[in-house]
């Protein structure tokens, strides 16, 4: 893997820059997001994958900034529901309608959750990651994150991640927001070496 200079995060979110930067710092130079260079536009992101999504987003702004990529798009799949039900990237699709906030959301799964048996309400979340040039260079690596649903949700909410109240972890048995400091800590240390480990294995390609 050659020594890149510069990096893009495809995000505005600084808590994504932070999180990626804190992987990608130890192979790039400089890490920078979209919020750093002033870029407002964003692609049309019409993948029906994950994977097309984060190429999607990571060639537009390749292209926009002559910069190389980095981006991540996500899926979500459950076991409790047939093929043609899946969620995948339509995480936030509710009655035909792609932008539902929140409570809307989180009222929506919680429905369907509650009537699944506790033991088959486990799902995953795919993450895939891509990496674009401007030249035109691009690789994807992919990770699936398996988690179990609950019901009723837990009265613990982040904004902006209303599903963290109804899903977590399998091992630890409870919703995301209801961990303690210990698990927490468990969770985003796996969670950071494995998104290391595929960091690397992304970089490697170009």
């Amino acid at each position: 893997m050659k020594r890149i200079e510069k990096i893009v995060i495809a995000t505005r979110n600084p808590g994504k820059k932070e999180r990626y930067g804190k992987i990608l710092v130890k192979m790039v130079e400089q890490v920078l997001s979209l919020e750093d260079l002033g870029i407002k536009e964003k692609p049309e992101e019409v993948g029906k994958t994950a994977e097309e999504n984060a190429e999607i987003k990571a060639k537009f702004y390749a292209k926009k900034t002559g910069l190389p990529v980095f981006a991540e798009d996500e899926s979500l799949f459950v076991d409790f529901l047939p093929e043609d039900k899946q969620p995948g990237v339509f995480i936030r699709r509710v009655d035909g309608k792609d932008e539902a906030d929140d409570d809307r959301l989180l009222a929506h799964w919680e429905k369907i959750v509650a009537k699944v048996p506790k033991e088959k309400r486990i799902g995953r979340w795919h993450i895939a990651y891509c990496f674009a040039t401007s030249d035109g260079q691009v690789s994807i690596v992919s990770v699936d994150h398996y988690r179990m649903f609950f019901y009723p949700s837990s009265k613990i909410r982040i904004p902006g991640w209303p599903m963290s109240s109804l899903q977590g972890p399998v091992e630890f048995g409870k919703p995301h927001t209801e961990l303690n400091k210990r698990e927490l800590k468990k969770m985003m240390e796996e969670t950071e070496r494995i998104l290391e480990k595929k960091v690397r294995e992304l970089l490697s390609k170009i």
